[in-house]
């Protein structure tokens, strides 16, 4: 036997036994209103329903921003991949095998978002359940609506999510490390007030990419050294504007800072949303953006993490914190005087200042949402909100800060993202330009590689199916493992 007949054997069965489910859903919902699904201006868009579920798992359980990049791609690629296998008309990211003959590619893209969901947020279930009947009910609206193909469908997506689940519950995510807390070398990071706790996240720095060949493909050389130009603006850039007690910082300013500290992907996510929906985005064109945008963001955020590590072990880069460099003065420039009481108005966060990860993201999720609908030469006007009650992945807002910001274009909410860290005190910023450009360098190697639109059968050449032998891992409860504390992003 085949591994291609021993896959579509095993989804006929697994097939089978959603079949009474399934029906189940259909009579409860089928011609009801849905109390969840959105109408995304004439239809209903399930990507975009879905990575809307995923940002309210997300701040349910608090999980920190780069595992948050990790859940946003692995499911973003499960449901790009489950309903890409029916047509086979882009490259898929990771999974390569056929669906079977007559599978709802809406049904799949449920079935795939669903089942990663129920895995990584298991505490949740009864909310995935809930979206689940109503995305099934919505597919009435169209000639995906119920029968065997949303049967087959739902049980496709299954399918194509566990082996995604599988490939990444083997990337290292997992793994535990020694405590690492840099060194005392002049520039070089160690802890920082106020809980002086070592690095957090140490497995990104080692994690398997996703698509990128390695973390070193598009890692950016070392930081500006204490004795440049560049060293002196910054310093004295974010000495000035980002201390508790700034007398230039506007409150427009404060606001920025506060409102881009939380969950990068939730304001990038909320972006592509209204972006797809203004641009009257098909669903096809939805999917391949964010899985695009997830995978692009994971990749970046693992590279910036290598490159955090990295080089905060060598005493030679400057990856200090700037409430660290700013309290010693330390470099012996009298252009860089230091200030023993200097602290900066939000708390910093317990790993290096180079590479700056934030920036990293914001620069690759401009960039493709730039990519598909233009900038300059066509007004994107948007608006992204702050979630309206606090959890440790968004800290509450402090009195006075509007919890909406609105935009004319990306790299109007690029810039201000990243002017945030600066304003913030948690970054230089030349460290926010550097990382920006690593981002955008790493979205534009993803959109030119995986979920391009393809004009023949992306198998010839290639070597045949992929390796879909991972064992039985599934990456079970990995977003309620990744829960922040206060301290450690706030």
């Amino acid at each position: 036997m085949t591994r291609k007949t021993a896959w579509l054997l095993s989804n006929l069965v697994l097939s089978v036994m959603l079949l009474l489910s399934a029906r189940s859903v259909q009579a409860q919902t089928f011609g009801q209103a849905s109390p969840t699904a959105t109408d995304h201006g004439q239809r209903v868009d399930e990507t975009l329903d879905w990575n809307a579920h995923l940002i309210d798992g997300l701040f349910t359980a608090g999980t920190t921003p780069p595992p948050a990049l990790r859940i946003a791609a692995i499911m973003n690629i499960a449901m790009f991949d489950a309903a890409n296998a029916v047509t086979h008309r882009s490259r898929p990211f990771h999974f390569d095998l056929d669906a079977p003959p007559g599978t709802s590619r809406r049904a799949a893209r449920i079935g795939a978002a669903y089942t990663v969901l129920s895995k990584i947020f298991p505490t949740q279930q009864a909310k995935w359940d809930a979206a689940k009947a109503a995305s099934v009910a919505a597919l009435s609206d169209d000639q995906d609506g119920p029968g065997q193909s949303t049967v087959n469908g739902l049980a496709w997506g299954t399918t194509v999510a566990l082996d995604v689940l599988a490939w990444r519950a083997t990337d290292g995510f997992t793994r535990s490390f020694p405590p690492f807390t840099g060194g005392t070398a002049i520039g070089q990071w160690r802890p920082t007030p106020p809980a002086f706790q070592p690095m957090v996240l140490m497995q990104f720095a080692f994690m398997a990419p996703f698509v990128v060949t390695s973390l070193d493909q598009f890692l950016p050389g070392k930081p500006r050294g204490l004795n440049t130009d560049t060293w002196v603006s910054d310093y004295n850039e974010v000495k000035q504007i980002a201390s508790t007690t700034s007398t230039t910082r506007t409150a427009d300013q404060t606001s920025i800072g506060w409102f881009w500290a939380g969950v990068g992907w939730a304001h990038w996510s909320e972006a592509a949303h209204a972006l797809a929906v203004a641009n009257h985005s098909g669903r096809e064109t939805t999917s391949r953006l964010f899985a695009q945008m997830a995978t692009a963001g994971a990749d970046t955020i693992e590279t910036t993490w290598h490159g955090k590590r990295l080089y905060a072990e060598d005493p030679m880069a400057v990856t200090w914190r700037p409430i660290t460099a700013i309290r010693l003065g330390g470099d012996g420039n009298p252009a860089t005087p230091a200030d023993p009481a200097w602290t900066p108005y939000i708390p910093t966060q317990p790993h290096p200042e180079y590479v700056a990860a934030h920036p990293s993201f914001n620069g690759c999720a401009a960039a493709v949402l730039q990519a598909y609908y233009g900038d300059d030469d066509n007004s994107q006007s948007f608006e992204l909100s702050y979630p309206v009650a606090p959890s440790t992945a968004f800290g509450a807002l402090p009195p006075g800060v509007t919890p909406t910001r609105s935009f004319t274009g990306i790299a109007q909410a690029e810039q201000e993202a990243n002017d945030a860290r600066v304003f913030g005190g948690l970054h230089y910023r030349s460290s926010v330009n550097v990382a920006d450009g690593e981002g955008r360098a790493i979205a534009a190697y993803v959109m030119a590689n995986f979920g391009t639109p393809i004009h023949r059968n992306y198998r010839e050449g290639d070597g045949g199916h992929g390796d879909h032998n991972h064992g039985n891992g599934d990456c079970f409860g990995d977003g309620e493992s990744a829960a922040a504390t206060t301290e450690d992003w706030w």
